[in-house]
């Protein structure tokens, strides 16, 4: 019953996790054509609910991945695993804590009028950091689901 729920919660949590990272996949095409104002306002105001929301969606992934590795210790290919995918979870936190955080904060500080000239190469690596948490995130994905295959 334990591993089946662990199995459940790591999947669910890991699909929502998947879910949120895709959506910034899709917002980076047209957030390249909105002006700095525009930009800003998006930013600060769309994704003001993020941070608290996902971080706590991230952790419960990472230790329901960790927990499904304790749990499958008897299976050696789901162990595995499951390892890969808490492993491919504190990846994608560690790259939001060291670098997406940090442009968070720069993009919260600014104003319509203190927007800095290079604001796009900003936006631009905050994308393509997400682009790189996805894909973490979709191994991980991945790898929960062989696990409940195996």
């Amino acid at each position: 019953m334990i591993v089946a729920l662990v199995e459940f919660l790591s999947i669910f949590l890991l699909g929502l996790a998947s879910g949120v990272s895709f959506s910034h996949l899709l917002q980076g095409g047209p957030k390249k054509t909105l002006p700095a104002p525009q930009f800003l306002a998006t930013q600060q105001i769309l994704l003001r609910n993020y941070g608290p929301a996902i971080g706590g969606l991230e952790v419960a992934a990472l230790l329901s991945t960790a927990a499904m590795a304790i749990v499958t210790r008897q299976e050696p290919v789901a162990r595995v695993l499951a390892t890969l995918a808490s492993s491919c979870v504190l990846v994608m936190v560690l790259i939001w804590a060291v670098w997406i955080n940090a442009i968070n904060k720069k993009v919260n500080s600014w104003t319509s009028e203190s927007i800095p000239l290079n604001w796009a190469d900003l936006r631009d690596s905050w994308h393509y950091l997400h682009a790189i948490r996805l894909a973490f995130c979709v191994v991980g994905f991945s790898a929960v689901i062989a696990a409940l295959l195996v």
